[in-house]
């Protein structure tokens, strides 16, 4: 009963400091403040400061991005200019103190979906990220970066050449190792797709994963074949084939091979190239009703 007693003392006294503290609530600067590294190298020039000095900057720009506790928790909009402001503050944070993982994952993570398409703010990212890649070993690093260059930026090659080097990393997920040459299919660039799928199937003892590599090792080989069938038939007819049946029809190949993923392989009018309706991906059936 005491304690109850005292605990209710305690929440009446604690009010009018409850309401001043609504009081003196901070508010969001118009500005996203930034601290140049040049100032914060004389400021802290005891390197038993710059750990500290990285967090609190760090903690600044997850209060700053985060929900307004004290408006609705609406989330903050931002300008160009601050998002920059923004990304050049992880860039002193990790200055201040390179081995900071958090600052990367939270620039790579969130950041990204917050700029939209800006490429210059992207590729800024990714510098700051490829940075990281040098001092620390975390396949999510090179992770975030083919993942903007994929998917941002639209360039797939790159893209794979990062996400390759994710899936070569300590903890990375078997997905990766299948999405990189298919990255590459993708960009037309289906020689390095097979390279790629064969170096792995050398390097990779897990079964499961080993089967889908052999799957897709499959389908690009077909792809392959099929892509050089159309060649023979530009050549000797002056003219991309309008369908596939059109290289059987002609004798060039036997028989239509069928995708290993359960779709249909199909001539790109567009780019006189051979592609699949499964995407490399597996084709999920409908399920009958009865």
């Amino acid at each position: 009963m005491k304690r109850l007693f005292a605990a209710f003392l305690l929440l009446l006294f604690s009010v009018p400091f409850m309401v001043e503290a609504d009081r003196i609530k901070p508010r969001v600067k118009e500005v996203m403040p930034v601290l140049p590294y040049s100032y914060s190298q004389v400021l802290l020039s005891s390197p038993g400061f710059r750990s500290p000095a990285a967090d609190l900057l760090f903690i600044n720009l997850c209060y700053l991005t985060g929900s307004d506790v004290f408006n609705r928790r609406k989330e903050r909009k931002f300008t160009e200019e601050e998002w920059r402001r923004l990304i050049e503050n992880v860039e002193v944070i990790e200055k201040l103190d390179p081995y900071y993982f958090d600052p990367l994952y939270y620039l790579g993570a969130y950041v990204p979906w917050k700029v939209g398409r800006k490429r210059e703010l992207l590729l800024k990212i990714n510098s700051i990220l490829l940075n990281g890649t040098r001092r620390i070993k975390d396949w999510r690093l090179p992770f975030f970066i083919g993942f903007n260059y994929f998917y941002f930026l639209n360039d797939r090659v790159k893209g794979a050449k990062y996400l390759k080097m994710a899936s070569q990393m300590k903890g990375a997920p078997s997905y990766l190792k299948l999405l990189v040459p298919r990255l590459y299919a993708e960009s037309g660039k289906i020689d390095l797709a097979i390279a790629v799928t064969y170096e792995e199937l050398k390097r990779e003892k897990d079964e499961s994963v080993r089967r889908e590599l052999k799957r897709r090792l499959r389908a690009l080989l077909f792809i392959k074949e099929l892509d050089r069938a159309v060649r023979i038939y530009r050549k000797r007819f002056g003219k991309c084939p309008s369908a596939l049946q059109d290289l059987v029809n002609s004798g060039i190949i036997r028989t239509i091979p069928a995708d290993p993923y359960g779709g249909k392989f199909y001539i790109d009018k567009k780019r006189c190239v051979v592609w699949t309706t499964s995407n490399l991906r597996p084709v999920k059936r409908p399920t009958s009703s009865r």
